[in-house]
């Protein structure tokens, strides 16, 4: 099995006190990681329950989760999975990132 190679790693602190950070691997094509990448990208307002999440950990796929619920996502290319994360955001959290 291939070494995961850590391809970006993002964290910033938002002067509203919203953390967001983005990971991505590149591990090789596998049975787990069929596209060949594995992701963590996550916003979080400390002291509240609020966040959005999105990642793809084994063994359950894509997915996302908004505060305590979780739902599943269908992975479109990085460049995509990046404007929904921004759009979750939004949505949920009400700022733009």
């Amino acid at each position: 099995m291939p070494t995961a190679k850590l391809k970006l790693h993002s964290k910033k602190y938002h002067k509203s006190g919203l953390i967001v950070e983005l990971k991505l691997w590149d591990v090789g094509r596998s049975k787990n990681y069929p596209e060949g990448y594995k992701y963590s990208l996550a916003a979080v307002r400390p002291g509240t329950k609020k966040k959005v999440l999105m990642d793809n950990h084994s063994p359950k796929g894509h997915h996302y989760h908004v505060n305590e619920d979780e739902f599943p996502y269908i992975f479109q290319g990085l460049d995509q999975l990046v404007d929904d994360f921004k759009d979750l955001v939004f949505r949920h959290m009400g700022e733009k990132i």
